[in-house]
């Protein structure tokens, strides 16, 4: 099925908690596959419980090496993240499934649904109803990896930045406690906010995929996703984007330089070998 071509109109549509029926797509990647056909590993990336640490990309010289470089980098990151959020959402799924079989659920599996209910932004849902399922599917849901990609690239000048040197930040994300960051050179008097540190590049892109699927500013990106999955179009960060307006004080002029991003180094390809892996074990 061809893809929408014209998804502006649903920015700005809170499609994302409310009700409506949202058709139980499993969103399962074939990590493998896509190894084996897009990436291969950089040579500093350990998936495991290893310290991951982030490459020198400014000493690659050389525009397009450098490129290749940063997204076999974080394409890992990428597998891994919604691996763990496939997994969730097949659990809801289940769970909902019980749900409407039984018209209840034990105990033991109304505590599950209330702890990922608050892991994903919301108050403790009290009873669980169908629309808590509905609403928690909204947000537990994968990212297509050209999105993750442009944005870590755009954010972080390709992995050189010093956020993203001194603080492991790929994504540009604040925070507001001080000393909890790094305090930028630009910085308007009067704001306290600090651009965050982590640990490492992959606890910036747990925080970042978190970021987007349960702040209240990206609920047009999750309308948007949750408008393809009814209508059984392929996911792809390219239509995702027109949902990110908010991301950035740039407004639609950054949703641009995305789809530009995305076009321009084909990042497409990802998020096709995604769908085709969705699409074979639907």
């Amino acid at each position: 099925m061809a893809r929408s071509p014209n998804l502006r109109w649903l920015r700005g549509v809170d499609g994302d908690e409310s009700g409506g029926l949202l058709k139980p797509l499993l969103f399962v990647i074939a990590a493998g596959a896509i190894v084996a056909a897009s990436y291969f590993i950089w040579k500093n990336v350990q998936v495991e419980d290893e310290v991951v640490t982030l490459p020198d990309f400014a000493s690659i010289k050389d525009i397009k090496e450098r490129k290749k470089a940063f997204f076999d980098f974080l394409m890992p990151f990428v597998v891994e993240a919604n691996e763990e959020i496939v997994e969730q959402r097949q659990e809801i799924l289940k769970l909902k499934e019980i749900f409407e079989k039984k018209s209840k659920l034990s105990s033991r599996r109304t505590e599950r649904v209330r702890d990922l209910a608050i892991e994903y932004g919301f108050e403790d849902v009290g009873s669980v109803t169908s629309q808590v399922f509905l609403d928690l599917l909204s947000r537990l849901d994968a990212v297509p990896p050209s999105i993750a990609l442009s944005q870590a690239a755009l954010e972080s000048a390709w992995g050189t930045s010093r956020f993203a040197q001194e603080g492991n930040n790929l994504y540009g994300m604040r925070c507001y406690t001080p000393g909890c960051g790094i305090i930028p050179r630009e910085r308007r008097a009067g704001e306290t906010y600090e651009v965050a540190k982590y640990a490492s590049p992959r606890d910036s892109f747990s925080a970042y995929l978190k970021n987007l699927n349960t702040n209240m500013a990206y609920v047009s990106m999750r309308g948007i996703r949750r408008a393809l999955r009814r209508q059984e179009i392929p996911l792809t960060g390219y239509d995702l984007a027109e949902g990110l307006e908010r991301y950035s004080e740039e407004g639609y002029d950054y949703v641009r330089k995305l789809q530009i991003l995305i076009s321009s180094n084909e990042l497409g390809k990802y998020d096709e070998d995604q769908w085709k892996s969705l699409k074979q074990l639907n």
